[in-house]
């Protein structure tokens, strides 16, 4: 009998003792003298005398916070086993159809060098429909993606003409600027099944346009309003997520779009829109890699946000991750404008991030596709498996991981619990505390 490695018993200075189990994501109040008795658990688990708290005893052993010597590798066998099957024996294909690398844009901070790139054509549009045709799924999820994809919507509206005239089923998100989102545009979301769309904002209006202006200059920030007030004013079906890439310079305003959107739509804030910080990435060599956050300031942030304003950016309690993402799913791949593949987002224009063609299937690089989605895998490392966020952490970013294989400087991909998660936890306890 021990004490789990994904226990933690912790003193809040305003709320008492405080007992997490990230295994089972059991969260419990303890007083003074249940901590003392916890104490003594916790430092001898086999030997302590619980005849005189057998109710105790069941509940621990209930709730997974003492285990059996050997119950904390068979968590992990259990946590990777649902994992892999996840990425493996999913029916489904997710596909993110990259269909220009040219962008209207010229963002700071934006990991795609070339703005003046392509739309797909003709060509590359059959060989993605056949690639589509001839792929056994289920169920097909679509991700329209550039460069902006606004800038290719006749040939957007004709691939999803196609798809409908093959039967096939599917679903669709899109990830836009927002600046070409007319009124007209917007009134045929639901024809594109288009359930998620996001468009950024980055703040007030003077930071957002001084980091998102359009090439050769330009304001974008009215007329991105304007445009999500389209959106919102159709019968659109899906949701409208408005992201703020957030960053050491901008990361206060990020409750400045927050408090504008929420205003604006309060029928519909939290249902139909909501806003949420994406942290920027940026390359080691980066003018910008100072101003980005690590996971454990991104933590701070969020409690910060929290603790300064009463808006959780993001969860502040942990749930058990089991998703994965293109680069690590078997049924993932990212559709450049010619038809090439690769196998993440960030990837898109890198010809030296090509894995293969839908022109021919011979010769895709399996050793890349075999290092993004196993090579670097969190659920082999072994600092992972012994560590405490385990079964609330994915292994974050597996684009870091793999950079990380070839680069003499380690960038953290950890979840943005580790060093907060006592804090966040905190302020979840007193959020649950106010509702009652």
């Amino acid at each position: 009998m021990k004490w789990s490695r994904y226990s933690r018993l912790f003193k809040s200075e305003r709320n008492g003792w405080l007992l997490f189990s990230s295994s089972s994501n059991a969260f419990l109040k303890a007083t003074d003298e249940e901590a003392d008795v916890l104490q003594q658990i916790k430092e001898d688990p086999e030997n302590y005398d619980y005849s005189d708290v057998p109710m105790l005893y069941m509940q621990l052993r209930s709730l997974g916070i003492i285990v059996e010597d050997d119950q904390d590798d068979a968590t992990y066998n259990i946590i990777k086993m649902r994992h892999l099957t996840g990425l493996y024996a999913d029916r489904s294909l997710l596909l993110t159809i990259a269909i220009t690398t040219s962008c209207n844009f010229d963002c700071s901070y934006c990991f795609e060098a070339n703005h003046r790139g392509h739309i797909m054509d003709q060509q590359a549009e059959d060989r993605l429909m056949a690639f589509i045709k001839n792929y056994r799924a289920d169920v097909i999820h679509l991700t329209w993606y550039g460069g902006e994809p606004l800038l290719a919507w006749d040939r957007i509206m004709q691939i999803n003409r196609r798809l409908n005239d093959m039967g096939k089923r599917y679903d669709a998100g899109m990830i836009t600027n927002g600046y070409l989102m007319t009124e007209e545009k917007a009134k045929r979301l639901n024809e594109l099944r288009i359930q998620y769309l996001q468009i950024t904002l980055d703040g007030k209006k003077e930071t957002h346009d001084a980091r998102r202006y359009l090439t050769g200059g330009g304001e974008t920030y009215d007329r991105i309003l304007e445009n999500i007030d389209h959106v919102m004013r159709s019968d659109f079906r899906g949701r409208l997520h408005i992201r703020v890439n957030v960053d050491g310079r901008n990361d206060e305003e990020f409750v400045d779009v927050y408090r504008t959107i929420q205003e604006k739509y309060p029928q519909d804030f939290g249902r139909r829109i909501s806003v949420y910080p994406g942290f920027v990435h940026v390359a080691e060599h980066h003018p910008d890699i100072d101003c980005a956050y690590d996971p454990v300031a991104q933590g701070a942030f969020i409690s910060r946000i929290m603790e300064k304003y009463g808006i959780a950016p993001l969860q502040l309690f942990p749930q058990q991750q089991s998703t994965g993402c293109v680069l690590t799913r078997r049924n993932g791949y990212v559709v450049g404008p010619d038809a090439e593949i690769y196998k993440c987002w960030d990837d898109v224009g890198d010809p030296g991030k090509v894995v293969g063609s839908l022109a021919r299937f011979d010769n895709w690089d399996m050793a890349k596709i075999a290092e993004g989605m196993t090579g670097c895998n969190y659920l082999d490392d072994p600092e992972c498996r012994e560590c405490f966020y385990f079964p609330i952490c994915s292994g974050g970013c597996h684009r870091i991981r793999q950079n990380n294989l070839h680069s003499e400087t380690k960038q953290s991909s950890c979840t943005y619990f580790r060093g907060n998660i006592e804090h966040l936890l905190e302020l979840f306890y007193e959020g649950q505390q106010r509702k009652e």
